[in-house]
Formats: C-alpha cells, structure tokens, sequence
C-alpha cells in the first residue's frame, strides 16, 4: 500500500489506536492535549541525542504542521554512527538525514497489518538525496511477531521499540536505528547489493548510466541478478553497443516507483525501451516480470526502486511466459555456444566496465614543449586498462559511492 491523499481511507475502516490519536487532537481540551514535541521527547529514555539534534534544528521541527509522524532513532542507533561528532558537524547531510524521519502523516503502528508493508513519504525533498516525487520513501513492515521495522537505504533497518508515543502534531516512533538515505544505483550496487554489478557494469558499457539511469525521475528497474548475466555473457557480450542499449532500457520503467505488491496480475508496465512493455504475473506467492522471477523486491535508490530478477529480459521476446511449475526459468537468448556456469568461482561480465574508485594506477606523461624543458605530469586513472581477471576499468572517478557508514560526506552519489 502506498500513502495518497489519505493513506487509511475513510474513518469507519479506521484502526482503533487512531481514532484514538484523532480523539487525541480532536475531541479533548487543549488544556489537556498532548504535549509539544520536545517535552515527549524528553520523557522517554534514551532519546537524549534526538533531542539535542530537534533543537538544532528548529527550522525543521517547529515549522512542522499537525497531522505528522517523527521517527526518532534512540541513543544507541547514534553510537553506531562511529564519530558522532563529525557527523554532527556536517550540517547540511544531518538536515537531510532529520527530514528523511519526518513522515507528513499519522502512521500508526498498529494499523499495519501482519506481513503488509507500506511506503511512507517522508519530508526530504531536496533533489541533492531524492528525485522522487513526494519525497523519498521509508517502508515499513510488520513482522508475523507483531513488530515493526523499518527500512531505508543500504537496507538499514531499524525496528520499532516504543511505538505510537502521541504529541501534540502527530505520533513518535523510537526506533533502534538510524535510517539511512537511499544513494544512487551505481553505490547501492558497489556497496549493499553487489549481485547487481553485472548490471551496473552493463549499463557503463553501454554509456547508459549517466545518461538513463541519473537524470530520470521515479523510476523502477528490473535488475537481472549477476547469475543472470553469467548464464549469457558469451551471448551478450558479442552484442553490438546499440543492440546492448536496447537490452538494458528494456530493463528500466521510468516515470513511476512501483512497490512490488502494488503490481496487478497481468498489468503492464511501460519501458524506456520504445513501445515495449513488461508484462507482469503472479502465481501462488511468486511474481513475474514477462518469464523472470522476481527474486528480491524493494531496494530504495535515489530515485525510486530496484526488484531484483532472475534473467535477463528480451523486448524482442516480451509475449514469453514462465513456466510456472519449474524450479527455474530459461533464458530467453539464444545461447552463443555452451551455457556458461554461475557462481563466484566464475568470472562476472562487464564489471570491467565499472568505473575505478579506489586504488587507480597511476600514469606519467611527458609533455615536450617546444623549447624549454619536457615537464611531467601525473594522471591518475586517466587510461582505460582493462585487468584480464575481470577488474575494474579505471576512468580516473575516484570515491564515487563510497563510505557505507553514514559519515560526513554528505552527498548522494547518484
């Protein structure tokens, strides 16, 4: 379920903690409403550090209108941080980060249903961490023992462990972690989800990155696992760069972040690939995309969402179905000579294309000038060696995606 206009419906089908927290700031004296946010704060344990970052930013929370819901992580999802200190200094990614844990509405726990999820927008905004409209996603999921977790990017997670704490604009969630904001594909992949850099590294080689996969707006990608990719590397790999091109936008849905669950039975979904659609199905508790299974769902990024899958997708094969009694699905390529194995004992294609980040060779250049003396020069990662083992081609970017610990950095390496 993603929220809308109003996320629980109408109020007859509403929960009972939440008519409880509308009778809460509806139908009692003001005299005797819940409290502010800083005198909650202060009543529960173990919220020192919040606090403290509330009131350093008032411009956030003293400006918020009625009706929100603050997740507040405790003191120890902070010390997990490392050096708290120089992540505080770091102004502008702490207001983000604080933005990110403001959700514009009542979210009650209770009301979510054992084993549902939800999308949760939250208050950031700002396009230097989110391109996605309404701002950037939290999903929350309640486990089949009753608790909730929530889960942001890098697939941190935080489970709920003081929920529904009322004050007087919304409802408090203590959590035990500090969510993290999603990052672009490129650090998602090298960082948290590694069994897509196969795709990652497809998309470089086919210059598609930068110019497909950065500038769109809400979208959702259907990213072939690494094994996937393995299967076919002789066959994709003797593709022409056009022919690739079109592979890999079939891939992509732009213009829209579909949560898994929301996709309908035999709904469609249209590609970057021009007139060419995804087709989807559902069967018993597996899911679809034209033959491939969905295997992974919900990876947040920057600008909307990743489901992992099965295989890679053919647009001149998209009337192809699976079959959905085998344990697995077949290729939907013409297999250029025998069938390459699977597995981290085998070479994984294109992540030579993937671009150098950390430990780049370094190349000297003489420059001759026409009189004078030849000067020198360092250039590092300024070539494109490729390393015969399958290393990465190093085009002189340096640090993009780094730093899985929510450090000082403060960008989002889309």
């Amino acid at each position: 379920m993603v929220f809308g206009l109003s996320p629980f419906g109408s109020t007859s089908s509403l929960p009972a903690t939440l008519l409880a927290v509308i009778a809460i700031f509806g139908c009692v004296p003001a005299a005797v409403r819940a409290a502010d946010l800083d005198s909650v704060l202060a009543g529960q344990t173990n919220l020192t550090t919040f606090r403290e970052l509330v009131k350093d930013h008032p411009d956030i929370f003293a400006k918020l209108p009625t009706g929100v819901t603050v997740a507040a992580p405790n003191d120890n999802a902070f010390d997990k941080l490392g050096n708290f200190d120089e992540w505080r200094d770091n102004k502008t990614h702490v207001e983000a980060v604080l933005k990110y844990h403001v959700m514009p509405k009542v979210v009650s726990m209770p009301s979510i249903i054992k084993g549902d999820s939800i999308w949760a927008p939250t208050l950031l905004t700002d396009p230097a961490y989110s391109l996605i409209k309404g701002g950037q996603r939290l999903i929350l999921t309640k486990q089949p023992g009753g608790e909730v977790v929530f889960t942001s990017g890098f697939a941190n997670r935080g489970t709920v462990i003081v929920e529904d704490v009322a004050w007087d604009k919304g409802l408090v969630q203590v959590i035990d972690s500090v969510m993290r904001i999603p990052e672009g594909l490129e650090s998602t992949a090298r960082n948290a989800y590694h069994d897509m850099t196969a795709f990652l590294g497809a998309l470089f080689a086919a210059d598609l990155y930068d110019e497909l996969i950065v500038p769109t707006k809400d979208i959702t990608i259907f990213a072939p696992t690494n094994a996937a990719f393995q299967k076919l590397a002789s066959t994709l790999s003797a593709f022409p760069k056009e022919e690739l091109k079109s592979i890999l936008r079939y891939h992509v849905v732009p213009g829209e972040v579909s949560q898994i669950w929301e996709l309908q039975n035999s709904s469609s979904l249209a590609t970057a690939e021009k007139n060419q659609s995804i087709h989807i199905l559902r069967h018993t508790n597996f899911i679809f995309a034209n033959s491939a299974q969905v295997l992974q769902t919900d990876i947040l990024i920057a600008n909307g969402a990743v489901h992992l899958i099965d295989n890679v997708l053919n647009p001149r094969s998209n009337a192809t179905r699976p079959d959905v009694e085998a344990t697995s699905q077949k290729p939907v390529f013409s297999v250029v000579g025998t069938e390459t194995g699977t597995g981290t004992a085998v070479p994984t294609p294109f992540t030579e294309h993937l671009p150098c980040t950390v430990s780049c060779p370094v190349t000297e250049v003489v420059q001759t000038p026409t009189t004078g003396t030849p000067t020198r020069s360092v250039v590092r990662g300024g070539g494109n060696p490729t390393s015969t083992n399958g290393g990465v081609k190093c085009t002189g970017v340096v640090g993009v995606g780094m730093g899985v610990v929510m450090g000082a950095a403060g960008w989002v390496g889309l």
